[in-house]
């Protein structure tokens, strides 16, 4: 009989053990399944289409890194009754959230308002903030113009390290269509756009500029330059190839887009030049300067960037737009051969 006892109990103690273990290893599974392994506090913007299924939105945090189990996410949404609650719209959420806080987060946290914006290539600073105040965006070009100072942001990005002292982020801020929260501040799209030209305009394509002993900057200053002259696309390089040869010869550039950003003002930042325009002192206008001028006079395109990189090899020295309205230029070596070209496109 005693020993019978003593079988039962064993018995019993192996079941609750074994309960025991059930139970814990349901907890530690429950754990692993309710937290991502990815590393905590990097934002992810998630959108949530109009009418999206639980199971797309699932398999979707899956891809993106912030839930381990599709199922499981889709199993906690039933259980809580959350399935039908998901807004759609664009939520930012955060890789090492739980499972819990991220169907908080869909279920209860208000959508994230986005603004479109449109960067026009060739645009320069002012420009920029002008469109931002008329998006609504912020409401003063000075917020977006001080926030566009080089020196804040000199020790963030290696690219920048050969700017100028006092030099602002003209030339760097890339032309590009992005979408900002509507609470975003002017430093958040700055960085925004400098994290862009960090990826668009590429360490290898720096390192080809280098190899030609240029700087970035330089590079930045004759691309904006080419992409203020250059309509047809084909003729960036050719038109590069100009500035570099007047370069080496130690001839000014005789740039109109230079005195432009001059005399450019509120209203009309890219005016018709005039003799007196030309004769405007600053070290940005080339008709009265050799060498390069302080910096870019715009934002330029990628093309423009990689026309700087990569001129043509050519020799001349001149070009002067058709007179037939394409926009395409007639090129020259000679200071005679220019002149007959502007006596054949223009009458004289």
């Amino acid at each position: 009989m005693l020993k019978l006892m003593v079988q039962s109990l064993k018995i019993a103690a192996i079941l609750v053990l074994a309960a025991v273990i059930v139970v814990t290893t349901q907890r530690t599974l429950a754990r692993y399944l309710e937290e991502s392994n990815a590393n905590v506090g990097q934002p992810v913007t998630f959108v949530v289409e109009p009418d999206e299924s639980v199971d797309s939105i699932a398999a979707r945090l899956q891809e993106e890194g912030l839930i381990r189990s599709p199922t499981y996410f889709k199993l906690r949404m039933r259980l809580s009754n959350a399935d039908t609650k998901i807004q759609a719209g664009r939520f930012v959420l955060y890789t090492g959230m739980s499972v819990n806080q991220i169907i908080q987060t869909l279920t209860t946290s208000e959508p994230i308002e986005v603004v479109q914006v449109r960067f026009q290539e060739g645009w320069r600073l002012e420009e920029y903030a002008e469109h931002l105040v008329e998006i609504g965006l912020i409401s003063s070009p000075e917020e977006f113009i001080d926030a566009a100072q080089g020196e804040s942001w000199r020790t963030t990005y290696d690219f920048l390290r050969d700017l100028p002292p006092g030099a602002s982020l003209e030339g760097y801020l890339f032309p590009d269509t992005y979408e900002f929260r509507a609470d975003a501040t002017p430093e958040d799209i700055v960085r925004t756009m400098l994290d862009t030209f960090g990826r668009r305009v590429t360490p290898e394509l720096r390192a080809r500029a280098a190899e030609r002993g240029l700087t970035l900057h330089q590079v930045l200053t004759i691309a904006s330059i080419v992409e203020r002259e250059a309509v047809i696309p084909e003729e960036r390089p050719i038109i590069a190839s100009v500035f570099y040869n007047r370069l080496s010869q130690n001839m000014p550039l005789q740039a109109d887009p230079t005195v432009q950003y001059v005399v450019g003002q509120a209203g009309n930042w890219w005016p018709q030049i005039t003799p007196q325009d030309i004769e405007q002192r600053s070290l940005y206008n080339t008709y009265q300067n050799t060498g390069y001028p302080p910096g870019p006079i715009c934002n330029p395109s990628l093309a423009s960037i990689e026309a700087a990189v990569n001129p043509a090899d050519t020799d001349y020295l001149y070009f002067v737009v058709k007179g037939d309205g394409s926009g395409g230029h007639v090129f020259a070596v000679t200071y005679e051969e220019h002149l007959r070209n502007i006596n054949e496109q223009h009458g004289g």
